[in-house]
């Protein structure tokens, strides 16, 4: 759906930092084997609401400059993401690029969409949500060396009622503690009016590459793979008519559902509120497609795959302000008939739990395997792979503007991607929200199993 049906383009501008002192140490930062595996994956994207009761005067007047102001402010630290993922010629090593008049594409939008409607858990429209999702830039070439935009970023109006903020950036230049980072900062700089006396209690990105080792030579195994695919620009959104819903795990029921794989599992170790919450989401989706009329295939193996931030787990640690990816992979897999029993939560949670424990846990270091990250992943059936993006450790309730606290986090790639999005809690922070979308009519039955299953572990 194209952006100009449903939202009218207020401003389009480019935001560059502040002209810097960049040395030549930090003009380019290469692409680690953390980085790798994304490279040719979705794009990242997502919304933060926020209720502004005021009209498109006050808009135009206060926000527009306001946000790029301090915009340009937050780029001076992460002026990498105003910089391009740079492609040479004859399959060469990418690398991550920044020069001075570089900038990020931003656009001011106003949409006539109901904002409660869009705030709301209840199945919504996902094509209703694409219109307030940036559109990354085109990719350039100039000498055989193609350049691809890392960031852009859309603030969409909806007079009287409300703001969203989208986002939308490639995996392979950070991960989600990265980018969580960058958002928080500018939204404190817009927040404060400047930058000095926030600075001095916050962590600035960390850009020195080397701290990540390789002893296994897992850069070379990775670029093997995904240096023959040749980079052609990012992948479109595919339309779907899917519906996208959030679920609600409240602090009780967590305790309620730790309890009893405490009980059923007394041996596994890692018992959180992330094993527990994507255990049940899991079984239930398992059970929601059954009662749809999906073909489930009892025998078919169903996999669950995730990542860890694994910064602390080194030896040295690496910084917890690491610009870039520094994710462990994860995976969990049980047949599909036994996530459709009675004790497919269990079943669920004890093997998530175990994969946790192996991955992070590992005598051998969290390394350990990971050279055949991109290898297994491809031999599963991608039919039966979900993912799972976002963490409630991001705090996307927090992240205030100017504005107050979010009305409303959502990660809209999730539909693309297959993927369950975990975000904390609106009102309580110790909750998980968990973000789906499916089919009008298997949501449906998804929301009724995971309503009904939560009675039993009262």
């Amino acid at each position: 759906m194209a952006l100009f049906e449903t939202v009218n383009v207020l401003e389009r501008c480019q935001v560059a930092p502040p002209p810097v002192m960049v040395d030549e140490k930090s003009e380019s930062l290469p692409l680690t084997f953390f980085d790798m595996p994304w490279l040719h994956s979705h794009l990242m994207e997502s919304l933060i609401f926020y209720a502004f009761p005021h009209p498109k005067t006050h808009f135009i007047e206060a926000i527009i400059p306001n946000f790029k102001h301090s915009l340009s402010l937050a780029l001076r630290h992460f002026y990498f993401l105003a910089g391009n993922l740079i492609f040479p010629p004859n399959f060469t090593k990418p690398e991550i690029r920044y020069k001075d008049g570089d900038s990020v594409s931003l656009i001011f939008a106003e949409s006539t969409r109901d904002f409660n409607y869009l705030i709301g858990n209840h199945p919504r429209n996902v094509a209703e949500f694409h219109p307030l999702v940036p559109q990354l830039s085109p990719v350039s070439m100039s000498s055989s060396i193609l350049a691809a935009p890392l960031l852009a970023i859309q603030v969409t109006l909806f007079p009287n009622f409300g703001i969203s903020l989208g986002f939308t950036f490639p995996h392979s230049v950070a991960d989600g503690n990265t980018f969580s980072q960058f958002v928080r900062l500018w939204a404190s700089i817009n927040k404060l009016g400047e930058e000095t006396a926030m600075l001095q209690d916050r962590i600035l990105p960390f850009y020195d590459r080397t701290v990540v080792k390789d002893p296994l030579g897992i850069e070379s195994i990775f670029w093997n793979q995904v240096g023959k695919i040749k980079f052609e620009g990012y992948r479109p959104r595919p339309p779907t008519n899917n519906v996208l819903a959030t679920f609600v795990l409240s602090q009780e029921d967590l305790q309620r559902l730790k309890r009893w794989v405490a009980a059923k599992c007394p041996t596994l170790s890692h018992v959180s509120s992330f094993t527990v919450a994507c255990a049940y989401v899991w079984a239930c989706m398992a059970k929601a497609r059954a009662k749809s009329g999906e073909d489930v295939g009892e025998n078919e193996p169903e996999h669950l795959a995730f990542v860890g931030d694994c910064r602390a787990y080194f030896d040295p640690p690496i910084p917890a302000n690491y610009f870039g990816n520094c994710l462990a992979p994860c995976s969990a897999t049980v047949k599909s008939l036994e996530l459709i029993t009675e004790d497919g939560f269990i079943v669920a949670a004890n093997t998530i739990g175990k994969a946790i424990q192996e991955r992070l846990r590992n005598k051998e270091g969290i390394l350990k395997g990971l050279e055949k990250w991109m290898s297994n992943y491809k031999s599963l059936n991608p039919k039966r792979i979900f993912g799972v993006a976002g963490s409630p450790k991001f705090s996307c309730y927090g992240i205030d503007f100017g504005l107050g606290r979010p009305c409303k986090g959502e990660i809209i790639s999730i539909d693309v991607t297959k993927s369950i999005s975990l975000n904390e809690g609106k009102n309580n922070k110790e909750d998980v929200e968990i973000g789906l979308s499916f089919p009008k009519t298997k949501m449906d039955v998804f929301t009724s199993i995971f309503v009904n299953g939560l009675k039993i572990y009262d």
